[in-house]
C-alpha cells in the first residue's frame, strides 16, 4: 500500500499535523516480461513486480511452479 498523509486546515490557514494512513494496495502486478523458458525445460526466468509471487501454470490451469519475485524485479521458477 501507499502511505497518504492528511492535513486539516482551518478558513485562517491554520494547519494541524499530518496524520498517516497506508491505502490498500488494489492494483494488479504488471504482466510478467522477458519470460524464457531453460533449454532443458527445467526452469523459468523473467521479470515481474518485485516483492511479487508468480505462477507457472500449464493449459488445464495446474500450477506447475511458483516463485517470489526478488528485490531487483527477477525471478527463476523451477518446475
Amino acid at each position: 500500500g501507499q502511505i497518504l498523509s492528511v492535513v486539516s486546515t482551518d478558513t485562517a490557514g491554520n494547519a494541524s499535523d499530518p496524520a498517516s494512513v497506508t491505502a490498500k494496495d488494489t492494483t494488479a502486478p504488471a504482466t510478467p516480461t522477458d519470460v524464457v523458458v531453460s533449454d532443458d525445460g527445467v526452469t523459468v526466468t523473467g521479470k515481474a513486480e518485485a516483492g511479487s509471487t508468480v505462477a507457472i501454470k500449464d493449459a488445464d490451469g495446474t500450477t506447475l511452479g511458483s516463485a517470489k519475485v526478488a528485490a531487483d524485479g527477477t525471478f527463476t521458477v523451477t518446475l
